[in-house]
């Protein structure tokens, strides 16, 4: 063991010198073994560790000492200056003034709460601001030092009810102190507040999962929608065409939620969730008019079309093929197509003069459209 590391303060500097994290549990250990180490070798009736904190505007600017921990659990915050300019206690004049103090009365071996005037013994320090004892009015001797960690972080002090003699060999230890504690104050700070950094960019993680939503990975979601009065032949096709894409896709329609709630909140969440969209708009009209279409559009239908279209951000590249986020399907005799839909390449379904539904051809030109959705996802 070397002199460096054959005292107290030189191991708990040895110690903060090889420690990578400090965190509350380590710092309050420490705080133990110093509180029982300054209690037995300085007789101390307390010992307080205050850091600095700055607040204030640019023009009004202002730093206190503020209590970290301390041997009886105390809590101060003093202004390094009064009102009137003065310091407000030797604590903070060593802290300002960055030099250790060790304050006796400067006649005999009074009381400091009632000596009227001091004698520093460390750093000759003149003037000295009055001081009020924290444990008790029997205090007879002040110990200070300032604290560092790359830059001053704070000080810590010492009561002793005891006039004790400064000795080159306590000054020693208690430099070694003051590296140590700073050190370890230094680590701590910085494990605490990459601590909140993680628990903040956590907390960011878990919103942004929340607030997103986010495609399946393994297989895309395609939402798929109709009118309950939608022509039956068309939409078994189009469950049919999606099946053969079982490998690669997976699609819901309406009619399988059977979750209970909200249809319309149930909805919304698949279309939220779903990555492409099929909407066959139309529907029979009912009762025929022979003066006017035989199909049209869904008012519901068209709602979820319109969710899908801003959900995908859809785009068509060429006229053969359809949006890249969702494929419209609609019947050619129906009115007008919808405003927002008007410019889309929508998908229409090939029937015969007679009405009667070419399954073949709109297999081909649905499966032409899903390969599109699955080549550009």
């Amino acid at each position: 063991m070397t002199a460096k590391t054959s005292t107290f303060a030189g191991q708990l500097k040895h110690f903060a010198q090889t420690v990578d994290i400090v965190d509350d549990g380590i710092f309050n250990q420490v705080r133990s073994l110093v509180c029982k180490y300054v209690t037995n070798e300085l007789n101390s009736e307390y010992f307080e560790l205050l850091r600095s904190e700055t607040g204030g505007s640019n023009g009004d600017r202002q730093i206190w000492l503020r209590t970290f921990w301390s041997s009886e659990d105390k809590i101060h915050l003093w202004p390094i200056r009064d009102d009137g300019g003065s310091y407000s206690n030797p604590v903070t004049e060593a802290f300002d003034k960055v030099h250790p103090m060790w304050v006796v009365s400067a006649s005999g071996k009074q009381q400091l709460d009632s000596a009227e005037t001091y004698q520093d013994m460390w750093s000759a320090s003149a003037g000295m601001p009055r001081y009020r004892p924290i444990s008790c009015p029997q205090v007879r001797t002040l110990i200070v030092l300032p604290l560092f960690f790359r830059n001053q972080v704070g000080v810590f002090c010492i009561e002793s009810c005891e006039y004790i003699e400064i000795t080159d060999v306590a000054k020693l230890e208690l430099r070694r102190l003051a590296d140590a504690l700073g050190i370890l104050y230094g680590l701590w700070d910085v494990s605490k507040a990459s601590a909140e950094h993680k628990e903040r960019a956590i907390g960011d993680l878990q919103d942004m999962l929340e607030r997103a939503r986010f495609p399946k990975l393994a297989k895309p979601h395609v939402f798929v929608a109709f009118s309950q009065r939608a022509d039956e032949n068309v939409t078994i096709v189009i469950n049919e065409v999606l099946s053969q894409f079982a490998d690669k896709l997976e699609f819901t329609d309406w009619k399988q939620m059977d979750e209970s709630g909200n249809i319309t909140t149930q909805i919304g969440k698949e279309i939220l969730e779903s990555r492409f969209g099929i909407c066959y708009l139309s529907e029979p009209v009912m009762p025929p008019d022979v003066s006017a279409h035989k199909y049209d559009d869904n008012r519901n239908v068209i709602f979820e079309a319109g969710m899908l279209h801003a959900r995908t951000g859809a785009s068509a590249d060429s006229d053969e093929d359809g949006p890249s986020g969702w494929i419209p399907i609609r019947e050619e005799d129906s009115p007008r197509p919808p405003f927002d839909f008007a410019n889309e390449r929508i998908l229409y379904v090939p029937r015969s003069r007679n009405g009667e539904l070419n399954e073949s051809r709109l297999r081909d030109l649905l499966n032409r459209r899903i390969h599109r959705l699955l080549r550009d996802s």
